[in-house]
């Protein structure tokens, strides 16, 4: 069955005279007299910044890290959820919620594999999967592997080609592309040339580039695309310092990627960067409201390749949990907590607001 959104009857065009001549007010379909933020539906692409529960509940240890976003302690800090994990990699809520109370609703769109077959909520549909990136081989999904980018498009694609979603659904609309980088930089070591960095940086941001075109041609109306947040300041590259310090090579990767995505985007219509390089440097600041700064609230560093969550083989923990996570930024060595994700998102509320025109 197909989605069901029922909207009132345009009754009426308002004609304007104006300089002897006549123009048309457009008349648009929408709840109410008014568009209202919650007539947006909302599509998300991207990795583990902003995936609700895509990535399957696998066997704990997976060593993909697919499957630690279904386990303890990961959602404990999550009363909208029983403080119970759902998928997402923090302690709570991640991006995509709050984008999602900014327009109106109570969380993320359901994730795409729990859909049913021939419906999509009235919210709009989340693709993105921990472990995805913007490249990918083409048999990504084939082989079992995370979705890429285009892969994710390609969900969305077929969703309107089979009229499940409605062109009158994508009038109104707004996608994000969220990537935390570290699939797509992740062959990147201290011996590679600078050359081979901003080549690799002109292909993801292309890629990203070409994604943005993608969407804007189905007919999704408004685009919010990331930044690159610091990777060089993620936990997972600070401990060599004891989380005091970040690693400024990797930091520089960052930099450049996000130098070449503002050229790209540039030219581009109904599309907002969203700046979470510079709003999670302000937010990690000694002076910040968040006193763990590099820090993780959930620590693994004791154990060779340990991770957040990890048990032993008699269920006895190899991490350490703070008992404040509103009081750190990071949850785990590479995701934000729930309390630094609000933070980010309040910051970001009004130009987002504004780019939608409310």
């Amino acid at each position: 069955m197909k989605k069901k959104i029922v909207l009132p009857l345009c009754l009426l065009l308002v004609i304007v005279l104006i300089n002897g001549g006549f123009d048309l007010v457009e008349c648009r379909p929408h709840r109410g007299h008014r568009l209202r933020k919650d007539d947006y539906m909302m599509f998300v692409f991207g990795d583990s910044l902003v995936d609700a529960g895509n990535s399957p509940p696998t066997a704990a240890g997976d060593d993909r890290g697919r499957s630690r976003q279904w386990s303890y302690p990961y959602g404990s800090s999550d009363e909208a959820h029983g403080n119970r994990p759902t998928g997402r990699l923090s302690d709570g809520l991640v991006q995509s919620d709050f984008l999602a109370r900014i327009l109106g609703q109570a969380e993320s769109p359901p994730a795409y594999r729990l859909r049913q077959p021939n419906e999509v909520d009235p919210s709009g549909v989340n693709f993105a999967m921990a472990g995805s990136g913007v490249t990918a081989p083409s048999s990504s999904l084939k082989s079992g592997g995370p979705p890429s980018l285009s892969n994710q498009i390609d969900q969305l694609s077929r969703l309107v080609r089979h009229r499940i979603i409605e062109d009158k659904d994508l009038d109104y609309s707004v996608a994000l592309i969220a990537f935390t980088g570290g699939h797509d930089y992740s062959r990147l070591n201290v011996a590679t040339s600078s050359d081979d960095i901003m080549a690799l940086a002109e292909d993801v941001t292309d890629m990203i580039a070409d994604g943005v075109k993608r969407l804007q041609e189905l007919g999704v109306s408004k685009v919010l695309v990331n930044l690159m947040p610091p990777m060089g300041c993620q936990p997972y590259r600070t401990w060599m310092s004891n989380y005091a310090q970040c690693d400024s090579h990797v930091n520089a990767v960052s930099n450049i990627h996000n130098t070449a995505l503002k050229r790209k985007m540039d030219g581009f219509q109904d599309v907002l960067l969203l700046d979470l390089d510079s709003i999670f440097s302000q937010l990690t600041q000694s002076n910040s409201e968040f006193k763990g700064k590099y820090t993780p609230c959930c620590d693994a560093s004791s154990k060779p390749e340990g991770y957040c969550g990890q048990e032993d083989s008699n269920g006895n923990a190899q991490y350490t949990l703070c008992p404040n996570p509103e009081d750190f930024f990071y949850w785990d060595y590479v995701h934000p907590t729930q309390a630094a994700w609000e933070a980010v998102m309040n910051r970001l509320e009004q130009p987002i607001l504004n780019f939608l025109g409310f």
